[in-house]
């Protein structure tokens, strides 16, 4: 009998590294996204490859603090929005319009602070998401920042396109 082969059992292949780089993962959202995914692939490919019996992730999994606070929930939140903008289609289809306005409004309805979501329902009462370009999207969510930016005492940021870009589109060098 073979000693490697002691139990009877073969282990599958290990699975083939995915290339992670396709598509829109050129974007500076995706970088640390590729870099974490191939990191796991990783592990994976060295633990199928180990003789040894490791723990599952669930059993390694240790409770991090609990719920975030609206700080951080706010800020993550501008985060998204305004990365998402940032990648809006220049000419959006009726159906990118109707997904990125429903968005913006289930956020009024569902976020997790409900003073804050009541307060935003009320400004998209007066000013509704304009989704008919990425431009329009960009500088509208920008004046829906400084609108909350304001109410809480915080500096404004300028609304033009190119300042919007330079942040949220660009990638920065270094």
């Amino acid at each position: 009998m073979d000693d490697n082969n002691k139990n009877n059992t073969l282990k599958p292949p290990p699975p083939s590294l995915p290339n992670f780089k396709v598509d829109d993962c050129d974007r500076p959202a995706c970088d640390d996204t590729v870099s974490a995914l191939t990191a796991a692939f990783s592990r994976i490919q060295k633990s199928s490859q180990s003789t040894t019996t490791t723990t599952s992730s669930s059993q390694n999994y240790k409770k991090k603090e609990g719920p975030i606070n609206k700080d951080v929930l706010g800020k993550s939140t501008w985060n998204l929005l305004h990365s998402m903008s940032a990648w809006y289609p220049e000419k959006p289809s009726k159906e990118d319009e109707m997904y990125m306005t429903s968005f913006i409004e289930a956020l009024g309805r569902f976020y997790p602070c409900t003073y804050c979501a009541h307060d935003f329902r009320g400004e998209l009462h007066k000013s509704p998401p304009r989704t008919k370009s990425r431009k329009e999207l960009c500088i509208w969510l920008c004046e829906q920042h400084n609108i909350v930016n304001q109410k809480l005492y915080k500096p404004q940021f300028p609304c033009d396109l190119n300042s919007l870009d330079q942040r949220w589109r660009n990638k920065k060098e270094g």
